[in-house]
């Protein structure tokens, strides 16, 4: 409870400071963070290397630029009832995409991933009219620092949000066949409950959910995700063609072969990391089960 007060605290501090200012400490918060996360660093660094071919000091400024951006994301997340209208600070491209997907009444999927700022892209497309149903995992601090950031996705956002344990099927099921928008984060280690599946050319366990729920409700599966201008300061929402409509490499339709799926899903994920490297949490460790299991099998 204690930290859930403090962090409440801080976004009331936050939001007397011109936004600029604000985002500029978020920064400098994130810089130090990346000074005293020395161990978090160094894998983050080497995962860096490993999946994009980076020397190290290239890989030490991406991984440095990535925490800058977590704190100034952070703020932004703090701000979000100050940020008003959204709109001039977030600009959305592909919205015709969307719609159409909206349009064939079966639910939407939206796949996304811990990149630019995802929660302006849901705030964004909630202030624009569209009904998100956010899927998430659950902080480990479910009194404090969890029950802060889902009471800001709900009031300052207007988002529906949904726990991925618990009764979470049931949610999903209901929001999809009463026709509403899900969006997963499919960038996270799904460890044994995943299938192996390379991302960015090393084997990582990837999440099946998406493309479960596509053969179950044939709902449409949308890639979309919010990137942060050079300026530091705007945002715009790319909104890709439907995902789902498209074939795998061997000309199957998506969903008949889990594996080439998914394959399809992490090369729209891979491709948003290689351009926007900065942007993505590489404290993320996207692919520790499966190097985990492999060092144990070697031994």
């Amino acid at each position: 409870m204690l930290t859930g007060r403090l962090l409440a605290f801080l976004s009331f501090l936050f939001g007397f400071l011109p936004h600029r200012v604000a985002l500029s400490l978020g920064a400098a918060l994130g810089v130090v963070l990346w000074v005293f996360s020395k161990k978090k660093v160094d894998r983050s660094e080497s995962r860096c290397v490993s999946a994009l071919g980076l020397g190290v000091t290239r890989a030490r400024a991406v991984v440095r630029a990535s925490y800058m951006n977590m704190g100034r994301s952070g703020v932004e997340f703090a701000r979000l009832y100050k940020m008003r209208p959204l709109s001039s600070f977030v600009s959305i491209e592909g919205r015709g995409h969307l719609d159409e997907a909206v349009s064939r009444g079966r639910g939407v999927i939206i796949m996304s991933a811990h990149l630019g700022n995802w929660e302006l892209a849901g705030a964004a497309l909630v202030a624009e009219g569209y009904a998100l149903s956010p899927i998430y995992t659950s902080q480990r601090n479910k009194g404090g620092v969890n029950d802060w950031i889902e009471q800001k996705r709900t009031n300052d956002t207007g988002m529906t949000t949904i726990p991925s344990e618990g009764t979470a099927m049931r949610k999903i099921f209901r929001s999809l066949a009463e026709r509403k928008i899900l969006v997963f984060l499919q960038d996270l280690d799904a460890r044994r409950e995943g299938k192996i599946v390379p991302f960015l050319g090393i084997p990582a366990s990837c999440a099946t959910g998406i493309i479960k729920l596509y053969r179950k409700f044939s709902s449409p599966v949308i890639p979309a995700v919010c990137l942060r201008h050079p300026d530091g300061l705007h945002h715009t929402v790319y909104i890709n063609k439907i995902l789902s409509d498209f074939s795998d490499e061997d000309g199957n339709s998506f969903g008949i072969n889990m594996e080439k799926s998914l394959k399809m899903c992490n090369n729209v994920l891979g491709s948003w990391v290689i351009d926007n490297p900065e942007q993505w949490m590489w404290i993320l460790d996207k692919w520790g089960y499966t190097l985990k299991n492999v060092r144990c099998a070697a031994l």
